[in-house]
This record gives C-alpha cells, structure tokens and sequence, in this order.
C-alpha cells in the first residue's frame, strides 16, 4: 500500500466502524411527518364526522369515501405513490446507515423531499460535510436492496454539489417472452474463437477506432 493509500484505507475503516448518530428532535419530527400528520388529523376528522352526522351516516360516508378510493384509478394510484414514497424515505434513511453513507463522525445525509413519478421514486438528498456523489454512487446497490427496488440512479445537482438527486426504481421485474426465447449465436469469422476480439489486418492494427472511421 502506497502513502497516499493509506489515509483513505485509515478513513474508510474509521468510517465502517463508527456509530451513526440519531437525529435532533427537530430532523426527527421532519422524518416522521407523515405519520405525525396522520395520527392527528384522522382522529379528529372522525370525531367530528361522527358529531356532525352521527353514527348511521358517517359510518356511510366512510363506505362511500373507501368505494371512491377503490373504484377511482386516479385516487388509488394517488395513495399507492405517496405512501410508497413514505416507505421509500424510512428505507433510504436504513439504507444510509447500514451501508456506512455517512460522514467520519457519524453523520447521514438528509433526505430534503420525496416525489413518486410512474414506477420511480425520485429523491432530493443534502450531503453534510465528508460525504458526496461518490459515496453514494458506490453504495447504490446497498440502497437498492434497503429500499427493495430494482435500482438506484445516482445524479449529481447542476449547481450545488453538496445536493445530490436518486431516483429509486421500484417497478417489479417483468418477465418478458422475448428474453426468455432462443437467441441464435452470432456468428464467428474464421479462426475467431468464444468471446476473443477479431485480430485486425496490419495496414488497421494500432489505429484509433475514430480515425478508421
């Protein structure tokens, strides 16, 4: 290992060995939004829905609204995304600090918003100080795998580089007809063997591709 190796091994391993810190109570409320909003504004709806209208008919206002929810494409797949981007935030966060995204002292990356477009799930993160495009870039396999979807992209902001944008696939794995069929082999020039390059005539060997063309 050369000198300047051995700083960054030093780095790593105090970084892999760290413990990650738990968040302020203020970064807590943040992450826990959702639930907080939920856990106080739907008992309070209830309660009042059930002052207003008594309990034979809220009892069938809340049938009504579930049928609206289950029949209207459009609403389902409201609620499907935003509460898949709920789940997606609370894997992330998992994610960061099993797979050592974080600074030497222990700090996570803080995830600023969240927006589900179609089969992804697109992720807006404030890198503190230590932690960057690479790191993540690196780990995004890990991430894949916290947050159970296909894939993790990783791109950088145009302007700051201290922000950086995911975005989370989690469309399932489709089997399609085409992958599953048989594939003819292309075929091989004479005295080309499996998987070896095509040994190039004298007057082309040593010339860029680009200057061949």
């Amino acid at each position: 290992m050369s000198r300047w190796q051995e700083p960054q091994a030093i780095a790593e391993l105090a970084r892999e060995i760290t413990v990650v810190r738990r968040p302020n109570p203020v970064t807590a409320l943040y992450h826990w939004r959702y639930e907080i909003g939920a856990l106080l504004v739907l008992p309070y709806a209830l309660f009042a829905l059930f002052q207003a209208a008594g309990p034979i008919w809220g009892a069938v206002v809340l049938f009504g609204i579930a049928n609206w929810l289950f029949y209207w494409k459009s609403a389902r797949r409201f609620l499907r995304d935003r509460l898949r981007s709920i789940v997606v935030q609370h894997r992330l966060r998992t994610g960061f600090a099993r797979a050592r995204v974080c600074t030497l002292d222990g700090k996570l990356p803080v995830i600023l918003w969240t927006k589900p477009r179609g089969d992804e799930v697109e992720v807006t993160v404030f890198c503190p100080a230590g932690v960057g495009y690479e790191r993540i870039e690196q780990r995004r396999a890990l991430l894949a795998a916290a947050c159970f979807a296909t894939d993790v992209h990783v791109y950088r902001h145009h302007k700051r580089a201290n922000v950086v944008h995911l975005s989370v696939c989690t469309a399932r794995l489709r089997k399609d007809t085409v992958d599953t069929a048989e594939l003819t082999p292309a075929p091989r020039y004479a005295g080309q063997t499996d998987g070896a390059a095509i040994p190039l005539p004298a007057p082309f060997a040593g010339i860029p591709r680009a200057a061949r063309r």
